[in-house]
């Protein structure tokens, strides 16, 4: 694509240049219709400073949409890293903050009776498709009242279920919808209406009672498969699929951020160098084209603070407002996209942003202008007089 776009860019440029005269080339001139429409808008009673820079905007307002369209492309980079950070903080401190058990024994063979100071449960795995990706989804059975679970109040209906805010989120679902899982072992499928969405974002859980749940799976009235425990139980490891403790779940879920933070640093960087690159270059093809005009000014006396303040600083509102604009647009649109990077993951997908990062983003997008702004103005320091010699009759 890049090759393809530059020489369409090329070919568009150079034919248009070439329909100009000889001489409109060689002194930079601006089309003698689009400069007579700038000057017949009326500013109302503005001063002449913001006079002056409101015209210039005019003029360049085609590049100014290029650096706002610029701008907009970097943030959707940066929202990329973002986004994926806050999904990993968010899946670490939800899944800590969500495991109130101390251990889970997922049993092999159960026995008949629960061990003491354990809370039973009965767990079963069904699949639901997600943006084509088959995810396991976890169907617990839990009693009332269950101290690991406060939220979770599911009905004694075998068709109800109450699910968990990753499940929603994860299949488009909400309360009084319809959600269909499929039991592939059994190759059967199950049709169940949500009563409640509850703030589980750690895994995709839907919650029934255990004892419509046992009776929907044709199981006995006390079987049970999982059992929750505030300290470690004294159970035989041969009857044990598997046994999870909280501090396995806190060291579990922070290797996401682990892994992801050397990508999500080298996206931010990335962003930060191109939308630098798109901002110099730009302003300085506005400063170019103006190089006759600022050496004029310099002619009649204005030092560059001055010159400075006549072409940089309205870039500067454009660069600032924009931002405004730009910043929530491209999270809007990241957040609509993002799902479907991790749609092979099965968890919740929270994306929302503190507000402080938003005043962080927009405090760096005016950084980086006011050190392009540094770079250009050193630009405006050799621009000499002289320049207008070149362009008289």
């Amino acid at each position: 694509m890049p090759p393809v776009i530059a020489a369409a860019v090329n070919c568009i440029v150079i034919c248009k240049s070439l329909s100009r005269t000889a001489l409109s080339l060689l002194r930079s001139e601006q089309k003698a219709s689009h400069a007579s429409r700038i000057s017949r808008i009326d500013l109302g009673h503005l001063s002449f400073l913001p006079r002056f820079q409101l015209r210039q905007l005019l003029r360049e307002l085609r590049s100014a949409f290029a650096v706002l369209g610029g701008m907009f492309i970097c943030l959707l980079v940066l929202m990329i890293a973002l986004d994926c950070y806050v999904y990993c903080d968010n899946f670490n401190r939800r899944s800590i903050l969500e495991t109130t058990y101390e251990y889970c024994y997922t049993y092999k063979y159960p026995t008949e009776e629960v061990p003491e100071g354990g809370t039973p449960a009965y767990a079963e795995t069904l699949r639901q498709t997600s943006y084509g990706y088959d995810l396991d989804v976890t169907m617990l059975g839990i009693d009332p009242g269950c101290p690991y679970f406060p939220e979770v109040a599911p009905t004694a209906k075998k068709s109800e279920v109450v699910i968990a805010s990753s499940v929603a989120q994860k299949f488009g679902v909400g309360k009084g919808d319809v959600l269909v899982l499929r039991d592939e072992v059994n190759d059967v499928n199950y049709a169940f209406t949500v009563t409640d969405v509850v703030h589980y974002a750690s895994g995709l859980y839907i919650f029934m009672d255990r004892d419509a749940m046992q009776e929907l799976f044709g199981r006995s009235d006390d079987y049970y498969n999982t059992v929750f425990s505030d300290h470690a139980l004294d159970i035989d490891t041969g009857l044990l699929y598997a046994t999870v403790s909280r501090q396995n779940i806190e060291q579990t879920s922070a290797v996401f951020t682990d892994l992801m933070m050397p990508m999500v640093i080298l996206v931010s960087v990335l962003s930060v160098v191109i939308f630098l690159v798109v901002l110099y270059l730009m302003i300085k093809v506005m400063i170019d084209r103006a190089s006759y005009s600022i050496s004029l000014l310099k002619v009649f006396g204005y030092r560059t603070g001055e010159v400075r303040r006549l072409y940089l600083d309205g870039n500067f509102v454009v660069v600032a407002l924009g931002a405004l604009v730009c910043i929530p647009a491209a999270k809007g649109l990241m957040d609509i996209i993002y799902p479907y990077f991790v749609s092979n993951v099965a968890a919740g997908l929270e994306l929302s942003f503190p507000p402080q990062l938003y005043a962080v983003i927009y405090a760096g997008v005016l950084a980086c202008y006011l050190l392009i702004d540094l770079v250009l103005v050193r630009r405006l320091d050799r621009m000499t007089p002289a320049e207008v010699l070149k362009n008289r009759e």
